[in-house]
């Protein structure tokens, strides 16, 4: 009896913040086509609309490194009932301004308020989990949110006007409903010294991190230019369009394979396993040159549904060392290499594709599997900092 009510008990946890996730991810989804067709509308150029795009994920890369300070101070559900308010608020002013600069001011702010969700989100599930649950309660989330943002484009019926971006801010503002029903894991977290713990953290888990970025690498890359990558090797817009699709959706049906794996076993080894898999896809398809679509297909679902979970195998393994009270700073500190991968691989898989043709996307990314691969190796050899361990629940002092 006892055993069924702590289960009931942390269901009940748990379920409240997941009901929010795809509210939030269906207004972030829809809102990236609606920016889009918003500023062709008014006339803006290529150079603008880019900016406006590099300026929300500079906004998303400061949220991420210091919306940890606010969860610290005021706890999950006050931060989550903040950043939604502040994207709600900024989505909603994108349709009463023409200006460009409101517009760049705005889009950072949204940015930001993103960096500020994961932030919220990505330690919260890692907090409500354990040893045991963690993998597949992150990989639930991830594919929940995955899913959510992937159908929000489907929301834009409209188009770019008033009513859709009114509909976005709705959906901010809705998800804010469950959370008031959600309870803390713990209202204080940890020590509320960011930089000194991102700092320790980063000298003791420089491996986890490396594949975290690699994560990042991949998983923009792949996303980024996997349909100009279709393009070039001759498909039609219409397999275009189902091959994107495709391995899209990939992801969020591989994650929770993966993180039921890694609460079995240790994390790093699943993340080698993983890895050696995208690997080997990679290599497939670099090598046969693949002329049938449902092989190339099949093969790019094993990249990037293998590439994509890495981010939740590096940051579960980092929080199962440190315990639930540092979360917050280590969700920080795997964000932050994520994010950083997701920078700089785009402009690294298309240099390499001008390089050496569309099969140079999978070269770029069967060197960012192999990178992860060997990082996650000696990462699974070294027992000198903070060693994982299997089937026992991280400790909480």
């Amino acid at each position: 009896m006892a055993s069924q009510w702590c289960k009931k008990s942390r269901l009940r946890k748990v379920i409240w913040p997941l009901l929010a996730v795809p509210l939030f991810a269906l207004a972030t989804g829809a809102l990236f086509p609606l920016v889009a067709l918003k500023l062709d509308n008014l006339g803006f150029g290529e150079a603008f609309i880019g900016s406006v795009t590099s300026l929300y994920y500079a906004g998303s890369v400061i949220g991420a490194l210091t919306y940890g300070l606010v969860v610290n101070r005021i706890g999950y559900k006050a931060a989550f009932v903040l950043i939604a308010t502040l994207a709600a608020a900024a989505a909603f002013a994108l349709s009463r301004f023409d200006d460009p600069d409101i517009w760049l001011s705005l889009r950072f702010l949204g940015g930001y308020a993103l960096g500020g969700y994961y932030i919220v989100m990505d330690s919260w599930m890692s907090a409500l989990g354990t040893r045991q649950t963690r993998g597949r309660l992150f990989a639930l989330y991830e594919t929940i949110r995955l899913l959510a943002t992937g159908a929000g484009p489907l929301l834009i019926i409209a188009g770019s006007t008033t009513a859709s971006f009114t509909v976005v801010a709705i959906g901010y503002g809705l998800s804010i409903v469950p959370v008031l029903r959600a309870t803390d894991p713990h209202s204080r977290t940890g020590s509320r010294d960011l930089s000194a713990g991102l700092t320790s953290i980063a000298r003791c888990f420089p491996l986890p991190l490396a594949v975290a970025f690699c994560g990042g690498v991949a998983n923009a890359s792949f996303y980024g230019l996997s349909a100009i990558y279709a393009k070039d090797a001759g498909l039609a817009p219409a397999m275009i369009a189902v091959f994107v699709g495709i391995v899209l959706v990939a992801p969020a049906i591989s994650e929770i394979p993966i993180g039921a794996l890694a609460d079995r076993q240790r994390r790093m080894p699943v993340a080698v396993a993983a890895s050696f898999v995208a690997v080997a896809s990679c290599a497939f398809i670099i090598i046969t040159k693949p002329t049938s679509v449902v092989v190339l297909i099949i093969a790019s679902v094993f990249v990037g549904g293998c590439l994509v979970p890495l981010y939740a195998l590096s940051l579960a393994r980092i929080v199962d060392a440190v315990g639930e009270r540092e979360v917050i700073r280590a969700t920080t500190a795997g964000l932050l290499a994520y994010n950083a991968g997701a920078l700089c691989g785009p402009v690294a898989a298309g240099l390499t594709m001008e390089q050496m043709g569309p099969g140079g996307l999978y070269l770029f990314l069967g060197l960012v599997a192999t990178t992860a691969m060997l990082a996650a190796i000696v990462d699974t050899a070294n027992v000198k900092c903070c060693p994982e361990t299997a089937g026992t629940p991280a400790s909480t002092s």
